[in-house]
């Protein structure tokens, strides 16, 4: 057989058995990263879910809160069209 051929399939196979023996060796290592990545995940999900929810209550919070200002603003124009009657009537006049 020629030399320069059966140094090539030397190398050749050398090359495959390092990279065989290689990805045994990493299997764990892989399997690691993987468990890491899908906890991350899971955690980022906890975290949505949780922001969703605070969301949702914010929004709940805020149209509350324009509600309260409605009400408290329309309490205020009535006590003023009611204070404008009493001064009227006592003959204070306006400011």
């Amino acid at each position: 057989m020629n030399p320069d051929v059966l140094t090539a399939a030397i190398s050749a196979g050398a090359a495959v058995i390092t990279a065989v023996v290689a990805l045994v060796l990493n299997q764990r290592g892989f399997t690691t990263i993987e468990n890491r990545i899908s906890a991350t995940d899971s955690r980022l999900n906890a975290v949505e879910s949780r922001l969703t929810a605070m969301d949702n209550r914010l929004s709940q919070d805020i149209r509350d809160l324009r509600n309260d200002l409605k009400q408290f603003f329309q309490i205020q124009a009535d006590l003023d069209k009611r204070l404008g009657r009493i001064e009227d009537k006592l003959g204070i006049p306006p400011r």
